[in-house]
């Protein structure tokens, strides 16, 4: 019997919808309490190309509310995209699980080029905006999911064609100096949120686009769902691809020790000159240039949006001194 029959007998999917959820490549960003039971719903769904990324490894207070972990991961203390890419294969050998112990990064996934969809199963603000450039530059459908304490929201994006997640929450960059603060989640809002974000995610897989766009909203306790119609909205910075800063803005730390700042009228061919003056390795894509500096990385934006990786305070300073004396003499 097909291992898929009681799912092809839904008329929603049938024959010809299973195929079609065969085929998909997804992309999960965040392989934490979102992510694996994200993972585990789509190789069990037929999902056959799944591309796991997370820098982390399994720690004991992970069992709490993420699933295909166990005592022996934390104490082994495995990458998750390893442990998870373990455990998924006991449920489909056959399946193609490829994995990245990193955080998200344009330049890396410019090379997948059949990507048909990201789940955005992070925990924090700062990767979801990337995640949303991104997907605004490239053409490409995510589904945004987050859970806090009780309480959880889902809305499937489509950025290019309606509203970005700068729609949504007009306020992004406020909240990504919030996303790392450690806030408490009952065990039970995970799975019910991420069953949310699967269903929508095989709804578009099918064809089925009518929930796109729509931001549902859920408390679990006591149990309450609402759903809200959001608009793109005209003067939306990310979806026009505008400056936020007629100056260089203020460097600022956010999730993970990430400082971040906006170099206005930001040119990345003039970054890349800049690499290719002083000899850095860098890579590049259409919306972004990775720059490396020995141990030390940036990540400059096309719309001037600019990451420091690895750096303490002082050097992320010292370093945005010398980027925005640099810049200056190039537009004085």
């Amino acid at each position: 019997m097909n291992r898929y029959d009681r799912q092809i007998r839904v008329d929603q999917i049938g024959l010809a919808g299973q195929e079609k959820i065969k085929q998909a490549v997804i992309l999960i960003v965040g392989c934490g309490a979102l992510g694996t039971y994200a993972a585990e719903q789509l190789i069990r769904t037929g999902v056959q190309h799944l591309i796991l990324i997370d820098p982390d490894i399994v720690e004991e207070t992970n069992l709490q509310r993420q699933t295909l972990f166990t005592t022996k991961d934390a104490q082994a203390q495995k990458a998750k995209v390893t442990a998870a890419k373990e455990k998924l294969l006991q449920i489909n050998p056959k399946a193609r699980i490829d994995v990245y112990q990193e955080r998200f990064d344009s330049a890396l996934f410019h090379q997948h080029k059949k990507i048909h969809l990201i789940l955005d199963c992070t925990d924090n603000y700062l990767a979801r905006r990337l995640i949303n450039d991104y997907c605004l530059a490239f053409n490409l459908p995510f589904i945004f999911a987050s859970v806090a304490s009780t309480s959880g929201q889902v809305m499937p994006l489509f950025p290019s064609e309606g509203p970005c997640l700068s729609c949504v929450f007009p306020q992004l960059h406020q909240l990504e100096k919030k996303g790392c603060d450690t806030i408490g989640v009952i065990t039970p809002i995970v799975p019910l949120i991420s069953s949310i974000q699967i269903s929508l995610c095989l709804q578009y897989l099918v064809g089925d686009l009518k929930n796109f766009h729509t931001l549902h909203m859920v408390e679990s306790w006591p149990l309450k769902v609402s759903s809200f119609q959001v608009n793109k909205q005209t003067d939306c910075l990310m979806c026009n691809q505008k400056q936020s800063h007629t100056s260089a803005s203020e460097l600022t730390e956010t999730c993970g020790e990430v400082f971040q700042t906006t170099f206005p009228f930001l040119s990345l061919e003039e970054i890349e000159g800049l690499c290719i003056d002083q000899k850095l390795t860098y890579q590049k894509n259409p919306i972004a240039i990775k720059m490396q500096l020995g141990s030390f990385e940036i990540t400059f934006f096309k719309n001037g949006h600019t990451l420091f990786y690895g750096f303490t305070e002082t050097e992320a300073k010292e370093t945005f001194g010398k980027i925005k004396k640099y810049l200056a003499q190039l537009h004085p």
